[in-house]
């Protein structure tokens, strides 16, 4: 399973544990690609970014490192990891890498399904065969 940007900030703005979610549909392994870290970091630290968006954001970056750090491994059989392999070195930093044709090439590579709200990005994921979890009536996630 490869994590979205907007996924993570599921938590902060709907009270969701998305990785709870995730273990409870079936997936044991979460990837987050540097590039997503960097995009919500960015937004976390965004001065124009103010309210529930800023704490969802800082939720979202706090539980991704919580997780790669480890958990209780009897309360969570959910292993989180950051992918490392991106394309411009230090996970897109290098070059401007769209996030969204990043996370596409990874799951294919993987063979990996993606959460994610984002509409252009589900179309893209659905034309190319790829699996999506999405937030369902704002408290839990869903396979489509």
């Amino acid at each position: 399973m490869i994590v979205d940007t907007n996924a993570l900030l599921i938590p902060g703005e709907f009270g969701v544990d998305i990785f709870e979610e995730l273990e409870m549909l079936g997936y044991e392994h979460v990837i987050v690609p540097r590039v997503v870290l960097n995009e919500l970091d960015k937004l976390r630290q965004s001065p124009d970014l103010k309210g529930r968006e800023k704490i969802a954001a800082n939720i979202g970056y706090s539980l991704v490192i919580k997780y790669v750090q480890g958990r209780e491994p009897e309360t969570y059989r959910c292993k989180v990891m950051i992918n490392e392999e991106e394309e411009g070195g230090e996970g897109g930093r290098e070059r401007n890498i769209d996030t969204d044709e990043w996370i596409v090439k990874l799951a294919l590579k993987k063979k990996a399904a993606v959460l994610t709200n984002d509409e252009p990005l589900m179309r893209k994921l659905s034309k190319k065969g790829i699996a999506t979890v999405y937030l369902r009536g704002k408290n839990r996630l869903e396979e489509k």
